[in-house]
């Protein structure tokens, strides 16, 4: 019996150093830690903002036209000739070269008749001039012996104070004279000549027809010099000035063609907001009516941050990165080119958000995703 008790009892004291034991572990062993959840924590694209200077580039396009292009008209009557080289639509002229030429037989005629009266009076006129005013007398003299019926008035000698030329006038000199110069204006308006190089772009008459004064003839255009106008809009107009360079490509052609800004019309057309400006090119391979895409390039740079639009809020706001939450600030948009826009507002080496974002006004935590 003894015994018994003895070995019960040891056992129960083993029981209770195992528990002791056991308890002893557990009381070792760490909870496991849990970071809690972080409550509307985004996932967001970050950039380092970086001032640059650059100029400006501005993209447009516009239709090619000569600078020089006439309407021609008819001024006086007559049949049509034809010239040495037909007025026809695709022929080119030389400066000078005869384009058109009327018939002017009837009116030359007339012309060299009054003429003829004018050489009449100036003959009986020396003899009187010589009596009154013999200094003058010899340079008459030498204007009548150089006067051809067949080649253009020269001016008429000066006269020596207002009683010589009241003498004059009562010889009906200046009368004839004018009378003459008017009719010559007029004979010269029966042959037109090429006032440029160029090509004639229209042709209306055939040789033969019947000319009437104010009937159109054609159209004759010039093909050293070209313009392009293109729309800009209010905003470019800081940066751009007359001779700013312009880069311009025909996608008919495949080829690029270097222009410069000749003028800017300061007028606003009210639907777009926009003003026209002209461009100036030069080259064989031009041609009128020619569409020409434009990229111009300023000479005035600017100090700012390149961003694509797309990262703008409302086009005036960006959100900066401060103690590690997005803040909305304003900033200055000074030009926008293509999809990227240059800004101001935001310092050098600031972090933003680079990405189209909806977040609200308010502060916004972040976790960065380079």
């Amino acid at each position: 019996m003894k015994s018994k008790l003895t070995g019960l009892a040891g056992f129960i004291g083993i029981l209770l150093i195992g528990l002791v034991i056991a308890r002893a572990f557990s009381n070792a062993k760490q909870a496991p830690h849990h970071k809690p959840a972080a409550k509307n924590q985004k996932l967001v694209k970050t950039q380092t903002i970086q001032y640059t200077s650059v100029a400006p580039k501005f993209s447009t396009g516009g239709t090619l036209h000569a600078y020089n292009k006439i309407m021609l008209f008819a001024e006086v009557n007559g049949v049509l000739h034809e010239a040495d080289t037909p007025f026809r639509a695709g022929n080119r002229f030389l400066k000078g070269q005869v384009l058109l030429r009327i018939d002017d037989a009837v009116y030359r005629n007339n012309v060299l008749a009054q003429k003829s009266a004018l050489l009449n009076q100036l003959t009986l006129f020396i003899p009187d001039l010589a009596i009154d005013y013999p200094q003058s007398a010899k340079r008459w003299q030498a204007y009548l012996d150089d006067f051809d019926l067949n080649k253009p008035l020269a001016p008429l000698p000066e006269s020596n104070g207002s009683k010589e030329s009241y003498f004059i006038a009562s010889r009906n000199i200046y009368s004839l004279y004018y009378q003459v110069k008017s009719m010559e204006a007029t004979l010269a308006k029966y042959t037109l000549h090429a006032p440029y190089n160029g090509i004639v772009t229209e042709s209306d008459l055939t040789p033969g027809t019947l000319v009437r004064a104010g009937q159109k003839l054609g159209e004759f255009t010039s093909t050293s010099l070209y313009e392009v106008e293109v729309p800009l809009n209010i905003s470019a107009l800081p940066f751009l000035k007359t001779g700013d360079q312009v880069q311009l490509y025909s996608e008919d052609i495949h080829t690029g063609f270097s222009g410069t800004i000749s003028r800017i019309n300061q007028k606003i057309d009210r639907n777009s907001q926009t003003v026209q400006a002209f461009i100036s090119v030069s080259d064989p391979k031009l041609q009128d009516g020619l569409y020409l895409s434009a990229t111009i390039l300023s000479r005035k740079k600017v100090n700012g941050a390149f961003i694509p639009v797309k990262w703008l809020v409302k086009g005036n706001s960006v959100y900066v990165l401060q103690d590690s939450t997005f803040r909305l600030r304003p900033v200055q948009t000074v030009f926008t080119q293509g999809d990227n826009a240059l800004v101001k507002g935001v310092q050098d080496n600031e972090t933003i958000l680079a990405q189209e974002t909806a977040l609200s006004d308010s502060l916004v935590p972040f976790k960065r995703m380079y």
